[in-house]
């Protein structure tokens, strides 16, 4: 009936938490009409044949999950199941120019290059005119932006199947060190320091030893410094947009500078983890409570995260609280804006011979009722939600033998129908979307990934950046430095890059607007 190619273990992408919650009659509009020729309905014994590649989810043959989604949506499935990391793209290619391995629907994941020559040679299919009218759960679900990084010279090639919340991570405190020191919730970069400075030399944990610091993070990843460099609107890491509207590389900005000082400064009095300039397991140190403040996941406050949950068992009376983002001088304060485009994409092919029926199908495996379905089964049966926190009812092992979450990286949705987030993580997640977009709204996301002058420079650049910058904070190079940095970088391409940026910024501000049309009369739903 299917065929399935089990070829090597799926690797877990990081970051970000996916979750939902079924119901017996998910998706039961639309029962037996997926499977249509010319968008006509057939009987449910003439299902329509689909072949797709996945590259999460359960490896299970002929699961209850697989013979489910075949029911309800009348289809019927060959699943090609792609290998880990290391292989995934190879076995994408090799699927790709074999005519007859072809499959009718592609994931894939990092191979721009790839993706054009799939174009060029008429492999993949626009599905612009399917989505009009048969996408409403698509398009009611992805923003306008997000759909923008995806259009392509009036055509939609490729949908994404698993975009981040706007914003996934928060400033975290232990409020229990708080209260054994007398301290209130600290607000703006000052309060926030003398609380660090409190943390690391006042034994805030009652022990009568030396041991914790103030501040730490994952090493050597710029935006785990967040509460020290968006008070200045620092962005070592991105292009932004500047005050007389072009475009530049962050870490040359003076604010750059003013948020290097203040990072020398706390790491001099200690109140930085060490390890955060060399390398360390953060979720160890989390769970060993060493430190009382860290830049991370939203998600850590979701009553099942195992990493809190492993910090509770190793310290009882420890409380992590969430606080607003650490405001500046001048009284500028924002969370770190998460790319909305997309990290892995979902494309139907010119193997697939009624592209439309697949479509259709496609946007009911969308729905946030088949969502919650495909991933978490049935409730009552399969799991059960208990005064907003999500209980499963089978073990790992049965969801597996299952296939609870077949389809993964398929359209995961992150509002409501992600029921393994709290409500009050939930809205964390949104309060977090607004306090991260006064940064997002100077960040360049370039949609164009293939920038010939930052191929050349850009990795120099970065390793004499984080050369710099970490000798800086670590006390090995004087703040003037910075203006030495400053100097290299454009001897070395820096200029070339930054040209390159602002024309690459300017086309894609006139394809933004060009897209922004077709999505108010074509897509907005």
């Amino acid at each position: 009936m299917k065929k399935w190619f089990i070829l090597g273990l799926v690797v877990c992408f990081l970051f970000v938490s996916l979750a939902g919650c079924g119901s017996n009659d998910a998706n039961t509009n639309d029962k037996g009409t997926a499977g249509t020729n010319n968008g006509d309905d057939v009987k449910k014994d003439e299902p329509l044949k689909i072949s797709m590649t996945l590259m999460g989810g359960p490896k299970t043959e002929n699961s209850w999950m697989e013979e489910e989604i075949e029911k309800r949506l009348n289809v019927e499935l060959d699943l090609i199941m792609l290998p880990g990391w290391d292989d995934v793209k190879t076995k994408t290619n090799l699927l790709m120019s074999d005519p007859d391995e072809i499959p009718d629907v592609l994931w894939w994941s990092g191979m721009e290059k790839e993706f054009q020559q799939w174009i060029d040679a008429g492999l993949i299919v626009d599905m612009m005119p399917y989505l009009k009218e048969h996408g409403n759960n698509i398009l009611s679900y992805y923003s306008p932006e997000t759909l923008f990084y995806s259009y392509q010279d009036g055509k939609l090639y490729r949908l994404p199947g698993d975009v981040a919340e706007p914003s996934c991570m928060t400033t975290m405190i232990r409020k229990d060190w708080l209260d054994n020191l007398g301290l209130e919730v600290p607000e703006t970069l000052d309060e926030y320091i003398e609380v660090l400075r409190a943390f690391t030399h006042n034994d805030p944990d009652g022990n009568g030893q030396n041991d914790t610091y103030g501040f730490s993070g994952a090493a050597r990843e710029w935006r785990s410094f967040a509460p020290f460099l968006y008070p200045f609107k620092a962005q070592p890491h991105q292009f932004v947009v500047t005050e007389d509207g072009t475009v530049r590389h962050g870490s040359v900005l003076p604010e750059m500078k003013e948020a290097l000082k203040v990072l020398q400064d706390a790491f001099k009095e200690d109140l930085i983890d060490p390890t955060m300039l060399t390398s360390n397991d953060f979720e160890e140190l989390m769970v060993n409570g060493v430190f009382g403040s860290a830049y991370r996941w939203v998600a850590y406050f979701n009553p099942s995260n195992t990493t809190m949950t492993s910090f509770k068992q190793n310290n009882p009376d420890g409380e992590y609280i969430y606080i607003e983002p650490i405001k500046g001088p001048d009284g500028f304060a924002a969370d770190e804006p998460e790319d909305l485009g997309g990290w892995c994409f979902v494309s139907v092919t010119s193997a697939a011979e009624d592209p439309e029926a697949v479509v259709k199908v496609l946007d009911e495996m969308a729905s946030p009722e088949f969502f919650k379905f495909r991933k978490w089964g049935i409730e009552g049966e399969h799991y059960e939600v208990v005064d907003g926190v999500l209980n499963t009812l089978v073990s790992a092992e049965e969801s597996t033998s299952l296939g609870l979450n077949l389809l993964e990286w398929f359209f995961n949705r992150k509002d409501e129908a992600n029921i393994e987030n709290s409500p009050e993580v939930l809205e964390l997640f949104n309060k977090r979307a607004e306090t991260s977009q006064p940064l997002r709204d100077v960040r360049v996301r370039f949609k164009e990934q293939v920038r010939p002058m930052w191929a050349e420079y850009g990795a120099d650049i970065e390793s004499l950046r984080d050369e710099i910058f970490y000798g800086i904070i670590a006390g090995d190079y004087s703040i003037d430095e910075f203006d030495k940095y400053v100097e290299k970088f454009y001897q070395m391409g820096g200029q070339e890059v930054e040209d390159e940026a602002n024309e690459f910024y300017q086309a894609q501000q006139a394809e933004l607007e060009e897209f922004m049309k077709v999505y108010e009369s074509d897509l907005k739903r």
